[in-house]
């Protein structure tokens, strides 16, 4: 478990960058400057403030730990503007990755008492770390959500714990 947490903190913080992944108060807005800002799925959202939400989930799929959804708040700009918003993200684990085939992961945001996901994106092939969208659901409860598509097949989904 170390090792899968060593790893997705470091693609992390390799596709944010060098940013430090803290926690910021919810009350508190960050500057809503250019600077320390990483693009998650083409939206800008301000390093400093993004953190982990809710409880991670890793998910098995032939006989082995295959990847870990995670869901995020962060505060990010989209074409309305800045605000806090949630995304999450599937990290396929090296021991799936190295079997060769190809998979595609999906990922979004569930919202309780909604069929679809929000910020749902599917991945390239063979990609391990997929971010969906960052979606303004704070005020709803959300669970992060995915699944890896393969060779025909779909993986169980995962889902992180429900925050409100």
């Amino acid at each position: 478990m170390n090792a899968l947490r060593t790893a997705t903190l470091a693609a992390s913080a390799a596709l944010l960058a060098g940013g430090v992944l803290t926690a910021a108060p919810a009350s508190a807005a960050p500057a809503a400057s250019l600077t320390n800002t990483t693009a998650i799925s083409g939206i800008s959202c301000r390093t400093t403030s993004i953190h982990q939400i809710g409880t991670k989930k890793v998910v098995w799929d032939k006989g082995m730990a295959a990847f870990t959804v995670r869901q995020y708040l962060g505060y990010c700009r989209d074409a309305r503007g800045w605000a806090w918003m949630n995304f999450a993200s599937t990290y396929v684990w090296q021991q799936y990755h190295v079997r060769g085939f190809g998979y595609r992961a999906q990922v979004g945001i569930a919202v309780k008492g909604e069929d679809e996901t929000r910020g749902y994106v599917i991945g390239p092939n063979r990609q391990r770390l997929t971010w969906s969208k960052p979606v303004r659901t704070v005020n709803l409860c959300t669970r992060g959500w995915g699944k890896l598509y393969r060779l025909g097949a779909e993986s169980s989904q995962g889902m992180t714990s429900l925050r409100c």
